[in-house]
């Protein structure tokens, strides 16, 4: 069963945190994301500032990131039962993808290194209609954390 290290996997947040944090500490010297990579070594090695969009201002990477891996949508789904996975990847392309497919298919390509199936629900289509993103009635339903981990089921 590969469910729980797909979703250990997914659990970057703390890659994701370090990267806004670095970036914050500076955000205020450089007009765009670019700017900041090439003006601080520092920067270089996060791998999520070469998805996004270079002309994109660092307070705004900020300001979508903190939404795009909201930190309490993303941790509660992925202790949910069930894995709500089309409303994983939909909060991250459209927080911070919107309008930057290249961006956007570069950050799957990465994430399914390992995750087979992340991104698989979106479309490119509708990655530059900035279309809203909807949470689905099961992603509503109540969490099961007070059991987790759960067993695992045979042939699943």
């Amino acid at each position: 069963m590969q469910d729980p290290y797909e979703r250990r996997a997914l659990l970057h947040l703390g890659d994701v945190m370090e990267t806004v944090f670095c970036l914050s500490q500076c955000a205020d010297e450089y007009a765009s994301i670019g700017a900041a990579v090439r003006g601080n070594d520092a920067l270089s090695g996060f791998t999520l500032l070469a998805f996004v969009d270079e002309k994109m201002p660092p307070r705004d990477f900020i300001r979508r990131t903190s939404g795009a891996f909201s930190f309490f949508v993303w941790p509660k789904a992925l202790l949910d039962e069930t894995l709500n996975r089309a409303m994983l990847a939909n909060t991250v392309r459209h927080d911070l993808f919107d309008g930057n497919a290249k961006g956007w298919n570069a950050y799957v390509e990465e994430r399914r290194r390992d995750v087979a199936w992340f991104g698989a629900d979106v479309s490119n289509e509708t990655l530059n209609a900035k279309t809203p993103v909807h949470v689905t009635e099961e992603a509503q339903k109540p969490s099961r954390y007070a059991t987790w981990p759960w067993p695992l089921e045979p042939n699943k």
